[in-house]
């Protein structure tokens, strides 16, 4: 090949390059602009759902501020459903000016109130329990001809066209709200771009917890006698901790999620439940009694557990309850671990058999299968809602924690473990697209459930009185700023598929703020940033957290109403 030849064979050559090189510029250019066209065609579209949603809202509020302000005088002796409905909207409207709480007042709950009115006029009608109380409803719970929209602007055209099972049983009370919830369900604070954020009810810099936080909030704030969220990692406890009233999660299989519109992650190893919030756990007791007096729901769905309420359960004379303050994996607060030793006392004067219990390392491994299966796809499920969806300043940590590539967690994972932050090494290294690190994940999240029941039936323990979480309510955009081992309090739980019930029974003191300084915060990453972060808490609710064996759910509700009664009669004072 002469000379000549080699140039023009190197010029063309070099021609070739310089054309690919163009096109795969231009095809990016392309792909580019095409991808931000269509960004830009669905942000407008979302903002326009939002700027909808937002008045339906406000028009919502206003209507509810006009019916309330008609209230009659309560002093004729004779209290109708539309009365009591009428004050509802008054308090609910004030714990909204304080917490931010609701997404929508439901104006068809005046006539559904009349109705029941009308039924009780007539002498041969027998009224059932719960006969028109007014029910706040979570936001994400499916409610008729109401938006669902789990928090986010591409759900907002998401309109049921029936009621969750739960709600169409408890349907002798009355819906009149719907309430707050944090984008994706998935933290436990609570903020979204449609309805913004929701605080907890005793210091608006605190958040109300989530993902039920509106339910918190309002509940708390006494904005409704009883509420009706759902729980998946935490989901009713949290906000019940954090805002000062009880929730219940019972066992999954007792619920229905039928109607459910999207696959929830780790299911069905831990399953998403409804479950009440209420001031009183009266109240609480009385809506699963109500929700399970027949077998409606297992009647819907074959896969619900057709079993009816067991006042045997309930009634029981005593039982014998082992506690502890730590679970061995992250330690809670002082004052989180002060109110258990309370709870102790309290109970052995209703006559319960309190003795000490520990769960040795079962949190640690089962913390470890959780993250292996908590985002055994890369995220991309969420990746997929998250995308174009406009998202707050507080809410991005969330979207880039859940859809970070696998080599950056593994990298600040073996970086927490050599700081021996273990808790957080766990949350980072646990997480794997390997089909057999999820199968070891699920392995170990069974064992543990094997561990735990056969430890309790060697030491002859019915239920459980242990820490509610690892702190008071924290400051909004911490949830979604460490990891969530914080939650193990709650999350161990889920993952037992254990019914378990939270109550409040006392607040943050002056004590607790200076033993706050001995707390030892080098541990870790989520106790660094509790000790520093729950400084200045005093005033904050405290609750103590009841477990049992799943399908023995009226025992725990038994012992939330004998810790409430004791707590009454000794004197003090729920938040």
């Amino acid at each position: 090949m002469d000379e000549k030849t080699a140039a023009s064979g190197l010029v063309c050559w070099t021609c070739l390059g310089e054309a690919c090189v163009v096109a795969i510029v231009g095809l990016l250019t392309y792909y580019a602009v095409m991808w931000y066209r269509e960004s830009s065609k669905n942000k407008a579209h979302y903002a326009a759902l939002i700027k909808i949603a937002q008045h339906e809202r406000d028009e919502s509020l206003e209507w509810a501020r006009g019916e309330a302000a008609q209230i009659e005088s309560l002093q004729c002796g004779k209290v109708s459903a539309e009365m009591v409905m009428r004050v509802y909207y008054g308090l609910a409207l004030q714990a909204h000016e304080r917490t931010n709480c609701l997404t929508k007042m439901l104006k068809e709950s005046l006539a559904n109130a009349r109705e029941l009115d009308g039924k009780a006029k007539d002498r041969s009608y027998k009224k059932p329990r719960l006969f028109g109380i007014p029910l706040s409803v979570k936001e994400q719970i499916e409610l008729a001809g109401h938006r669902n929209s789990w928090g986010m602007a591409k759900q907002l055209e998401s309109i049921p066209k029936e009621d969750s099972y739960q709600v169409q049983k408890l349907r002798r009370m009355v819906p009149f709200c719907q309430t707050n919830v944090p984008i994706t369900c998935m933290t436990y604070m609570c903020s979204n771009s449609i309805y913004g954020t929701s605080n907890c009810p005793q210091n608006s810099r605190r958040t109300c917890g989530g993902s039920s936080g509106g339910e918190g909030a309002i509940v708390g704030a006494g904005g409704s006698i009883c509420g009706l969220g759902s729980d998946l990692g935490g989901s009713i406890r949290i906000p019940a901790h954090f805002c000062g009233c009880c929730g219940f999660k019972p066992t999954s299989e007792r619920c229905s999620i039928l109607q459910v519109p999207f696959a929830i992650p780790m299911r069905p190893m831990i399953m998403l439940t409804e479950g009440p919030l209420a001031r009183d756990p009266h109240a609480i007791a009385e809506m699963m009694r109500s929700m399970w007096s027949d077998q409606f729901i297992s009647s819907n769905d074959p896969l619900a557990v057709p079993m009816d309420f067991r006042e045997d359960l309930f009634t029981e004379k005593s039982y014998r309850i082992g506690y502890y303050t730590t679970d061995n994996y992250i330690d809670p607060l002082p004052g989180n671990q002060r109110v258990v030793s309370e709870a102790v006392d309290l109970l052995k004067k209703k006559g319960h058999e309190l003795v000490p219990f520990s769960l040795d390392d079962m949190v640690a491994e089962c913390a470890r299968g959780v993250f292996a299966i908590a985002i055994a796809d890369g995220g991309a499920k969420v990746a997929a809602r998250l995308k174009d969806e406009p998202l707050s300043f507080m809410m991005l940590p969330l979207k880039y924690a859940l859809t970070a590539p696998f080599w950056l967690m593994k990298l600040l994972g073996w970086g927490a473990k050599l700081r021996g932050d273990s808790a957080t090494a766990d949350f980072l290294l646990g997480p794997s697209g390997s089909a057999v690190d999820v199968q070891t994940g699920i392995d170990k999240v069974y064992d543990g459930r094997k561990r735990l029941i056969q430890k309790m039936k060697a030491e002859k323990i019915d239920l459980l009185l242990c820490p509610s979480f690892v702190c008071p309510a924290v400051p909004h955009w911490l949830p979604n700023q460490i990891p969530h081992t914080a939650m193990m309090y709650a999350f161990f739980w889920n993952a037992m598929d254990f019914p378990a019930g939270v109550v409040t029974t006392s607040k943050w003191t002056e004590k607790d703020e200076a033993d706050l300084k001995s707390y030892p915060g080098m541990k870790g990453l989520v106790q660094a940033a509790i000790k520093r972060r729950c400084r200045n808490s005093v005033g904050l609710p405290l609750s103590v957290q009841v477990v049992a064996p799943s399908y023995r759910d009226e025992m725990v509700l038994r012992v939330m109403v004998d810790l409430y009664d004791a707590m009454k009669q000794g004197g003090e004072s729920s938040v």
